[in-house]
């Protein structure tokens, strides 16, 4: 590994290592098929030591004292593309053996008969679907008719075999074992289909339509109760062992330094959508942000420290009036004249630029606004909530409703990672992370931001009221 895993990383890895090791010897000498997850707070570095636990898996490891696994095949499966691909990119960045040729994003034409020990393979939801031209032809459900002018045997696109028959060929080898990993694996299930139309997750944890289930289920999320119970509903043969969940402890994560320490969570009560007071206080916190990481990059020697450039979040509702949007961003600039319109960006569903008033906002792949160090400001909906990394998020105004402990979680836990992935010495505000949230559940948010941090919260400070923000504002600190 590139990377010195943390004392709670190695554990982890460890533990997982002996989960893996498990559940391929419960498939190879009993024929059964099994589940395990493992679950650690945002920050905590999941990939991380996933890829400590892949490479290990193909390549061994003395000191886990691990024997590679020669017929080992992974499928990386999340519901993103976008996802994936920032997966790939980060694994590669934390091994130093795997490569990109070991990491493969599936793509058409893919005429494989079955799949290649020693990599991981990237699949996502839009890749399995009956219109996909991995999987045309293939009818997953005995009932359903194949697509119009197509016959149920006919092969995709320049392919001879559909990906649901190279997944079955590679799990039907007994030379090879295929480990499926479930990114946020609570996002994999649709609780709401019904069992005689199982959902692309459940087809390759169950099997369907003569195809075998995956051997190995390993689901990966900071929230990991969904996918327990997705597994539980899923399981309807029961003949799936459940292995022991790997469960990273919070309180480590945060001693650990990677995340921060405190947590300022701004509820008001009473104000509308993009109330200005609360925009103007978010630009400033931004701006404060800005002047004190400049101030600590300067007072290191020799500048062994570049700046890091913090990014304010502007979350806005489903349907935002786009006037709205363009009020908050004048706003902003009022609290932060320095900003110009290259500073600002967006992704929300339309990958295009956007009018927002009097400003025309372009569109950014999520998974390039970390790096992309000119954009302090970014205008999103869910983009965020699940998978999104950058660390330099320091500041979240969000004007959408939130009562979900598990959306909630999620959303914040893009804001707690540290920038520099350590605490950061002489200077605890640089520890801390803003997030102003009017629409949010009061308890569960204060709940979630516990969890995140592993520690008790606190009420620390009663704010004064405003002509929008009334005295049962409140901040808690963590």
């Amino acid at each position: 590994m590139k990377f010195t895993l943390k004392d709670y990383q190695q554990d982890a890895v460890d533990d997982v290592l002996r989960r893996l090791e498990q559940a391929r010897t419960v498939f190879h000498r009993d024929g059964k098929e099994s589940s395990f997850s493992l679950t650690a707070t945002t920050g905590a570095g999941k990939t991380v030591m996933a890829a400590a636990a892949i490479e290990a898996l193909f390549y061994g490891n003395d000191r886990f004292d691990f024997e590679a696994d020669p017929g080992a095949v992974v499928i990386w499966f999340s519901d993103d593309p976008n996802l994936n691909d920032q997966t790939r990119s980060r694994l590669m960045e934390a091994s130093e053996k795997l490569v990109s040729s070991d990491l493969v994003a599936i793509q058409p034409p893919f005429s494989r008969r079955r799949l290649d020990p020693g990599k991981v393979y990237f699949l996502n939801t839009g890749k399995l679907t009956k219109n996909s031209l991995l999987t045309r032809g293939h009818n997953p459900d005995p009932d359903a008719q194949p697509l119009p002018g197509l016959d149920a045997d006919t092969q995709p696109d320049m392919q001879g075999w559909t990906i649901w028959e190279t997944v079955a060929n590679t799990i039907k080898d007994d030379n090879l074992t295929v480990y499926l990993v479930l990114d946020e694996a609570h996002r994999g299930f649709n609780t709401k289909t019904t069992s005689d139309k199982p959902t692309i997750v459940r087809r390759l944890v169950n099997g369907h339509a003569g195809y075998p289930p995956i051997p190995v289920v390993w689901g990966i999320s900071a929230t990991i109760e969904r996918f327990h119970e997705a597994m539980k509903a899923a399981e309807t043969d029961k003949s799936r062992r459940a292995l022991q969940s790997v469960v990273v402890d919070p309180n480590r994560v945060q001693e650990s330094g990677l995340v921060k320490d405190t947590v300022l969570l701004e509820i008001p009560a009473e104000v509308g959508n993009f109330d200005t007071v609360l925009v103007r206080r978010a630009a400033r916190k931004l701006r404060e942000s800005t002047e004190r990481w400049q101030a600590y990059a300067q007072a290191q020697a020799q500048g062994s420290v570049d700046a890091v450039h913090p990014l304010l979040v502007l979350q806005s509702p489903n349907k935002p009036d786009p006037d709205d949007l363009g009020r908050a961003l004048d706003q902003i600039v009022a609290e932060y004249p320095d900003l110009g319109a290259e500073a600002f960006r967006h992704v929300l569903g339309d990958h295009s630029p956007q009018r927002f008033g009097a400003w025309e906002v372009d569109w950014i792949e999520p998974q390039r606004v970390e790096e992309t160090t000119k954009v302090r400001v970014l205008i999103a909906k869910d983009g965020i909530s699940t998978g999104w990394d950058c660390p330099r998020a320091e500041v979240l105004v969000s004007f959408r409703p939130a009562q979900d402990h598990t959306h909630i979680t999620q959303l914040l836990g893009r804001m707690v990672r540290n920038p520099l992935a350590r605490r950061v010495p002489g200077d605890e505000r640089l520890n801390a992370v803003d997030c102003i949230l009017p629409f949010f559940d009061r308890t569960t948010a204060g709940n979630v931001v516990k969890f995140l941090t592993g520690r008790q919260a606190q009420a620390v400070e009663a704010c004064a009221s405003t002509s929008s923000v009334n005295s049962s504002e409140g901040f808690f600190q963590l």
